[in-house]
Order: structure tokens, then C-alpha cells, then sequence
């Protein structure tokens, strides 16, 4: 329930009926939808070429590059909307308020752990006894699920950080992917992340966006009640924020679930049993970091790109802000270096 207060008759400056506060009030608990791997009425199969793992269900195929873990195509009938896979993220561009403390040299590991994960391995499981299913076997006997389940988990080394980070793809006979991160084995010293998250890529026409959690406008952690939440769209255009200076920005948070679609409606939709966080931009999460010292570029700098580049978050730390010249966002706001885990879906709108 919203409450909004605005004035009842005009005074200096200011005229009748002006908002002048609101506020929102939750009156039942969100019930997230539920991804099911129970067996519904369709199997999956799936094959091995060279360095490709495909799965495919009625209506829809994946593939995974086994040699470096990556899923590369998701196809609900409409191509390949992928340009690039899932990847796992603990940078954001850095902000003013960041170079006030030194982000860029103090959480240097996690812009590390981005850049220079090792993959260590894939591994499949699928049928009713969830055993592990040889991949080299694939290429001369590919494998049906009668169950509908199967999982990929891809491995990689964090070596900034020491620590490791799995990303495990459990895909059901309807198409739908649950994936979740799992960040696991940090060294004690490490610093906080900026960052927990997945970034991938996805085809340009695909730009309408709608979401359920806080909007319109962009919102951080402890930026955020201003942003009430509700049932949001836009385009991906609309959800950049030209700061003068180009810098992360952009971000959603308290997200319950978010859809990107083109102009048939063709797309996916992303849900969570947890509130999450969300960006997306026609450009890359590099285009607007400044690197380890302020350049004074513009928002004519930053050029439009042919795709749809998107973030699904645990969560992103605070702006901070309380002063611009050495104070880390509150406490509250930071993000531990410990092990963490979170899940999303991914599912097919047709």
C-alpha cells in the first residue's frame, strides 16, 4: 500500500496539491515462484561434438562449451539470444565516492578475481540417480533424461582471492535454467567485494524491459526508499543514467523478477526465491570504469553498443557517500568476503 501526502492549498512557492511525502506499507509476504526439476511430461537429451555439450527439450536447446564451462546458446525457438555466456562478477565501475577511499587499489583483488578466473572443470549429472554422466561418451551415445533434470557445474579457481567460485545449471524438461553461484574458500585477508553477481550478454532486440521491485529510478542499496516498489518497464536506453562523468549507474534493486523482451514478446524472464539486484546498458560494465584513476571523460565518451548487457546480483555494496574523501559505504552496506551462494531462473517467454 502507497501513502502519499501533498498540500492542500497553495503556499509561497509552492502549489496546490504538490507531493510532499510518501511512503510504502507491505501488507502480505511475497511468494516467489518455484522452479520444479520434477518430471512433467517431456525428457531431455543430450549430446557431445568436440568441445560442445547441446541439451534439448521440446521447444528449446542449450550448449555449453566444455572447455571453458560457458554456456554459449540458449535457443527457445527464436535463434540464439546469447552473445556471450554467464559469468561470474565482483566489480563495478567505480564511482566518485569510491576514489574517495581507493576502491580501485584497496579491493583491487575482486577486479582480479573478474578478469582472471581459471576454469578448472565441468562436470554433468542427470537421470533419476543424479549420476555423472562421461562427456567424452556423449559424442557416440547421447543420453536422455526421462526424468527432465539435468546439471552442468562449471569450476573455476579465483587466484586474486584464493578462493573458488562454481556455477551450477540445473535445467528442467520446460526449458527453465536454475543457476547458482557458489563463492567458497577466500583467503582470510581479503577485502570486501564490491559486487556479487553474474554479467552475460544478449542479442540487441531484445530491449524492453519490465520489472517487479524498486523503480523507477535507479537505486543502491542505501539509496533506495526513495524508489518504491511496484511494476516497472522501460527500455534499456531509458535505465542508463548519463552521469557527467561515466561511472556505475543504472542499478535496481529489491528485484523479485525482471524480463527482457522484444517487440513479439519473445524473450526471458529472471525470478529468485530471493530479492536480487539488477542493471542492464547497450554497454559493457567496462565502458564506464575510469580504470585506477579519475579520467575526465563525458557522456559523449560512452558509445552505444548492439547488444543488451545485463547483471543479475546477490547484491552490489552501497554508494556511500556520507563523505567523499576516505569513508567506506556503512557496514551494513558492505559485502563480506565469506562464502556465498545464490540462485536465479531463467525461463522462456513466449
Amino acid at each position: 500500500m502507497n501513502g502519499y501526502a501533498t498540500l492542500s492549498e497553495e503556499a509561497p512557492l509552492i502549489p496546490n496539491d504538490h507531493l510532499m511525502a510518501y511512503e510504502q506499507f507491505q501488507l502480505t509476504s511475497y511468494e516467489p515462484d518455484i522452479f520444479s526439476l520434477d518430471n512433467t511430461e517431456n525428457g531431455l537429451s543430450i549430446s557431445s561434438s568436440e568441445n560442445t555439450i547441446s541439451i534439448s527439450g521440446k521447444g528449446f536447446e542449450v550448449h555449453f562449451d566444455n572447455s571453458t564451462g560457458e554456456l554459449t546458446t540458449l535457443d527457445y525457438g527464436n535463434g540464439n539470444i546469447l552473445l556471450s555466456g554467464i559469468k561470474a562478477n565482483f566489480w563495478r565501475a567505480t564511482i566518485d565516492n569510491d576514489f574517495g577511499y581507493n576502491m580501485p587499489k584497496l579491493l583491487a583483488p575482486w577486479r582480479e578475481a573478474t578478469t582472471t578466473q581459471k576454469f578448472s572443470g565441468l562436470t554433468v549429472t542427470g537421470g533419476s540417480a543424479a549420476e555423472v554422466i562421461d562427456v567424452l561418451q556423449l559424442a557416440e551415445n547421447p543420453f536422455t533424461a526421462n526424468n527432465g533434470k539435468i546439471k552442468i557445474t562449471s569450476s573455476y579457481d579465483l587466484p586474486s582471492v584464493e578462493g573458488k567460485i562454481s556455477i551450477v545449471y540445473e535445467i528442467n524438461d520446460k526449458g527453465e535454467i536454475r543457476v547458482t553461484n557458489d563463492l567458497s574458500g577466500l583467503d582470510e585477508e581479503v577485502p570486501i567485494l564490491p559486487r556479487f553477481g553474474n554479467n552475460f550478454t544478449i542479442r540487441d532486440e531484445y530491449q524492453q524491459v519490465a520489472w517487479y521491485g524498486r523503480g523507477p529510478h535507479e537505486n543502491y542499496s542505501d539509496r533506495k526508499t526513495s524508489a518504491l516498489v511496484g511494476n516497472y518497464s522501460a527500455s534499456v536506453s531509458e535505465l542508463y543514467y548519463p552521469y557527467i562523468r561515466p561511472q556505475e549507474n543504472g542499478n535496481r534493486t529489491d528485484i523479485r523478477k525482471v524480463r527482457f523482451i522484444n517487440k513479439e514478446g519473445r524473450g526471458i524472464e529472471i525470478f529468485s526465491p530471493i530479492l536480487f539486484g539488477f542493471s542492464a546498458h547497450h554497454q559493457y560494465n567496462d565502458d564506464f570504469d575510469p580504470g585506477e584513476t579519475k579520467q575526465q571523460r563525458h557522456t559523449f565518451d560512452i558509445i552505444k553498443r548492439e547488444l543488451v548487457n545485463i547483471n543479475i546480483d546477490y547484491r552490489q555494496m552501497g554508494v556511500g557517500g556520507d563523505n567523499s574523501w576516505g569513508n567506506l559505504p556503512l557496514e551494513k552496506y558492505q559485502i563480506r568476503a565469506q562464502d556465498l551462494n545464490y540462485s536465479y531462473v531463467i525461463r522462456p517467454m513466449h
